[in-house]
């Protein structure tokens, strides 16, 4: 081997052994995350849940929120918010609890940079009871005919509407679904929130349930039950994609 090549050889491990330790020195440095639960022992009914990875140098891959164990949503972009990204929604996405048992449950933000590194915040709190709905709507079912001018960007047809403590599963006539946060605010007076995030979809993991874009900006309706008709009528601003066209109305009771 003459000296030349030989040189080059060393040169060549040298710069393997150097960049071989830088990584593995980088791998070593652990990075934190937390969230807007970090702290709390009983969570409200609707709280902002938001993860905060502490990796200025290094872009995340993205952040997972599990609880109990299992993932309920995924967040590839910052602001990491759980229910969608604060970016897109005026008032941000939110945890709503009403679809958990009461008690205590483990909430947890799983952290990942691009180059494998992990960090997580687990914060057991206790869920306390959904409140329940005015007693002539609670658990019940109702459907209403929509045509094509009230749909608006939704699907003309049979729309259902389950209603129990958790909230409002509307259900259109494609048999798609979404599961909307209700406040009963005052006797006749009730409140859209938006939806409750339950489950990340696999496609679209941050579509969850929701009426669209603007899924947490809440609308109000004036309601009252006549036997077996609900009638909704709007009262304040109109919701985007037709949600006023479709909810306002009279709606049959379903045994």
């Amino acid at each position: 081997m003459s000296m030349r090549v030989w040189l080059l050889a060393v040169a060549s491990l040298a710069c393997v052994i150097a960049v071989s330790s830088a990584l593995a020195g980088h791998e070593a440095v652990p990075f934190k995350v937390t969230s807007t639960l970090d702290g709390k022992r009983v969570l409200p009914h609707r709280i902002l849940w938001l993860a905060f990875p502490k990796l200025p140098a290094t872009p995340l891959a993205g952040v997972v929120f599990l609880i109990d164990g299992k993932v309920r949503w995924i967040e590839h972009n910052p602001p990491f918010t759980y229910g969608g990204d604060e970016s897109r929604f005026d008032d941000g996405a939110y945890l709503v609890t009403s679809w958990l048992a009461p008690g205590r449950h483990r909430f947890t933000v799983r952290a990942t940079a691009t180059d494998g590194r992990k960090a997580t915040d687990t914060v057991v709190a206790r869920v306390l009871p959904a409140p329940l709905p005015p007693a002539e709507l609670a658990d019940t079912r109702w459907e209403r005919n929509v045509t094509q001018s009230e749909a608006g960007d939704a699907p003309p047809g049979t729309w259902k509407i389950l209603i129990d403590k958790v909230g409002w599963g509307i259900i259109d006539p494609l048999d798609g679904g979404n599961l909307v946060d209700i406040a009963y605010l005052s006797p006749g007076l009730l409140e859209a929130r938006g939806g409750i995030f339950t489950r990340p979809d696999g496609t679209k993991p941050e579509q969850g349930n929701g009426w669209c874009g603007d899924t947490n900006q809440p609308v109000r309706y004036r309601w009252s039950v006549d036997s077996d008709t609900l009638t909704l009528s709007l009262s304040g601003p109109r919701r985007c994609d037709g949600q006023s066209g479709v909810w306002g109305g009279s709606w049959t009771r379903v045994p």
